[in-house]
């Protein structure tokens, strides 16, 4: 047990010192303050509130309203508005040519009733002048109303009884939470791919820099192949998972440290979310498995090159088993409920990748999670038993890379 506790340290410690994973986490930590410092940067170098307005001018010269133009922007908060009751309408259609003002409301009476012409630059955007010009009309009409209670002498409370607006919620058939949590399972789906399969692939990396520099006869002389392949296996990860959290934690102090309160987007999309301390937990017992099953493939991969440069291309076959995997589990999560996704979760390659999508989306019963987890916990116990087999063998091996009919020979040979 003391050798394997080595091993682990040894691995760990190595890796921690490189400096590309120094740099990567410095790099992600910078990406991570820098993305929840965008609304702050944002209203720091972005235009005032008022510029964001558009500016409206009501020509009122029948005094039709007898308003004023703080009675409007009472109103229509969205808008900067100005009210002249005595103004040619041909300076304020001269002032939209100039752009000095975006929109010119002119009033009149149609029939004892209040009209107005709606007077923009263009009209090529009918839609929207048309959503406008029906705000401005509720607009108008709400002053036109204030006025004739003032008129009848209603009380303060009962014109602001009047003008409070009527709230509303859009509710859509779809499951708006079931919604959320998919596109938090498809964000889950890529972190925990691509932890599962750089983590993996590191074990490889490890193994071959140590035969290149000739530690790895040291180990196999004082240890076991078991105890060098599960103590690697270990201890990336372990680091991995400490990144991750690590990585995690910063994201949570820099939002609580940066991100302003009132950030509608980020409050909106949390406040819909629905992740249980549950669904956590099984998001990592998916990487801890995911990334064991891929951990002992690249182990084998590690022992057959002698030069770190080597392991890229001797690491082909596993990236495109990973590749495949994760594309099989993307492209059914869209229907969790079909027959491939059911498939894609059960497959070991793919399970890692497809299941928590699927449990976050609500998609998945008890029977399918355990049956998961089981058909991992065995295929990460095979491919141990063959990963360890084939270690011992080919771990001592230099010169060139062996190939796969080679690992059989020595598969069978040991």
């Amino acid at each position: 047990m003391k050798s394997l506790f080595t091993i682990v340290k040894f691995t760990a410690k190595e890796y921690i010192k490189k400096k590309s994973f120094i740099v990567v986490n410095a790099i992600m930590i910078l990406i991570i303050v820098a993305l929840c410092n965008v609304p702050n940067l944002i209203n720091a170098f972005g235009s005032g509130e008022d510029d964001d307005k558009l500016k409206v001018q009501i020509v009122d010269n029948e005094n039709i309203l007898n308003a004023s133009s703080e009675m409007f922007n009472e109103i229509g908060l969205d808008y900067d508005i100005e009210y002249f009751n005595n103004k040619q309408l041909e300076d304020v259609k001269k002032a939209i040519s100039d752009e000095k003002i975006d929109i010119a409301i002119a009033l009149k009476k149609v029939d004892n009733t209040v009209a107005f012409d709606f007077i923009v630059k263009k009209d090529d955007a009918f839609s929207d002048n048309q959503t406008t010009a029906d705000i401005f009309s509720n607009i108008i009409k709400s002053v036109n109303t204030n006025r004739l209670l003032l008129q009848e002498n209603a009380s303060p409370e009962l014109i602001q009884a009047v003008n409070v607006p009527i709230t509303y919620e859009i509710q859509g058939l779809e499951d708006n939470e079931g919604n959320q949590n998919f596109m938090i399972a498809m964000v889950s789906s890529f972190i925990l791919f691509f932890a599962v399969y750089f983590y993996g692939y590191s074990v490889s990396t490890s193994v071959s820099s140590e035969k290149t520099s000739r530690v790895m006869e040291t180990l196999v002389t004082s240890t076991t192949p078991t105890k060098i392949v599960v103590g690697k296996t270990i201890a990336m990860g372990l680091v991995g998972l400490g990144q991750l959290v690590g990585l995690i934690l910063v994201a949570i102090v820099s939002y609580k440290l940066f991100i302003p309160s009132d950030f509608d987007i980020v409050s909106k999309i949390l406040s819909n979310l629905s992740i249980g301390v549950t669904d956590v937990l099984i998001c990592l017992i998916y990487f801890v498995l995911g990334y064991t099953v891929y951990a002992f493939l690249s182990a084998v991969t590690g022992a057959t090159v002698s030069k770190v440069e080597d392991v890229q291309s001797a690491s082909t076959p596993i990236s495109l088993i990973a590749l495949i995997s994760f594309y099989l589990a993307y492209f059914t999560s869209t229907t969790p409920n079909s027959s491939a996704s059911q498939f894609a979760s059960i497959f070991p390659f793919s399970a890692a990748f497809s299941m928590p999508g699927r449990i976050l989306a609500g998609a998945v019963t008890g029977g399918e999670i355990v049956t998961s987890i089981i058909v991992l916990i065995v295929t990460a116990v095979i491919l141990a038993m063959i990963s360890i087999k084939v270690y011992s063998a080919a771990t001592l091996h230099y010169g060139d890379r062996l190939k796969i009919k080679d690992l059989f020979r020595l598969y069978k040979q040991k």
